[in-house]
């Protein structure tokens, strides 16, 4: 049964009178309720009633030995062995985080994790009653960019698992051209990015940090093999220039106001600038980023430098149309 933070706070004093061998009762925890809640400015006054619930759940549902002496006319331990195991207590900013969290995991995570996630939250909510409950659908709260990729949950969690311990990994990789090969990796980071899992490591095979999509790993074994977290690799981890691909420099576009808002909303580097009258300035991107991006906004872009990028562009124009 959920329990409220006002309960709890009584229940931990009872829980402390009991022990102390101090023989509480109905009329004295009201008292004594009602002289914390002036001193200590907390919301634990009640009356006996209550008094009398909270003794019932103490006894019920954290199984305190609990007994009442007639000539003393108060609770006592039968034994001092019972231990007041207090559930964790959140307030209602921690809960709204916590339950959001779920909800995200919900989309984002593969099975097993997203199950563990969920499992965490559910005792948390089992041990707490936020108020938000009362009102907010939680089923309305939405991520509609999730997890869209197939990936394994063996694979994932074995991968998880590398990068949460420090382990190393062997895997299976496909290839773009779906050839495989075999390889040994320290899985510096687990990253999800444009939808879909990826890690940065460093390959013993390619002796060097790089990028795998978690979709084309075949297989994963954990390894004995412990590694020291790479700073380095970590930082590299941006927006910018994560999956690695030849960046071209000094990019300007023009756009319209219908790109601009685009722009706006999804850079395509942190550091691009728009002006006043639609000119936009992009420090460094590679064509697979820029080039996809121009083609889905339908003519409201253009290319102004460099030349040769321009010149890039419009073939591939042609040659869709001459396809057609």
């Amino acid at each position: 049964m959920p329990v409220q933070k006002s309960q709890l706070h009584r229940l931990m004093r009872i829980a402390s009178l009991l022990k102390e061998n101090r023989y509480p009762n109905s009329e004295t925890l009201v008292k004594e309720f009602r002289r914390i809640a002036v001193e200590e400015e907390l919301e634990i006054e009640c009356g006996k009633k209550t008094i009398l619930r909270d003794m019932k759940v103490l006894e019920q549902e954290f199984g305190c030995p609990l007994a009442f002496d007639r000539v003393r006319n108060g609770y006592y331990l039968k034994h001092h062995g019972w231990d007041f195991i207090a559930p964790a207590l959140l307030d209602e900013n921690e809960m709204l985080a916590a339950v959001i969290g779920a909800r995200i995991a919900e989309e984002i995570f593969p099975a097993p994790l997203k199950n563990k996630i969920r499992n965490a939250v559910d005792y948390l909510l089992q041990n707490n009653n936020p108020d938000f409950l009362d009102t907010a659908n939680m089923e309305s709260l939405s991520i509609l960019s999730g997890l869209y990729a197939n990936i394994d949950p063996k694979i994932f969690q074995t991968l998880f698992q590398g990068w949460q311990t420090n382990h190393c990994v062997k895997i299976s990789y496909a290839d773009w051209q779906s050839e495989l090969s075999e390889r040994i990796i320290e899985p510096h980071t687990l990253v999800f990015f444009n939808n879909s899992w990826y890690t940065k490591a460093f390959c013993y095979l390619k002796e060097q940090p790089r990028t795998f999509a978690l979709q084309r790993i075949k297989s994963a074994e954990l390894l004995k093999g412990i590694f020291e977290p790479d700073k380095e690799i970590i930082s590299s981890v941006n927006p910018d220039d994560f999956l690695g691909f030849a960046k071209i420099r000094n990019v300007k576009l023009t756009a319209t106001s219908f790109a601009l808002d685009r722009l706006k909303s999804s850079p395509l580097h942190t550091h691009q600038v728009i002006y006043d009258d639609g000119t936009v300035e992009i420090p460094a991107v590679s064509k697979e980023v820029l080039f996809p991006f121009i083609l889905s906004q339908a003519g409201n872009i253009k290319i102004l430098e460099p030349s040769e990028l321009k010149s890039e562009l419009k073939c591939i124009l042609q040659k869709m149309l001459a396809d057609c």
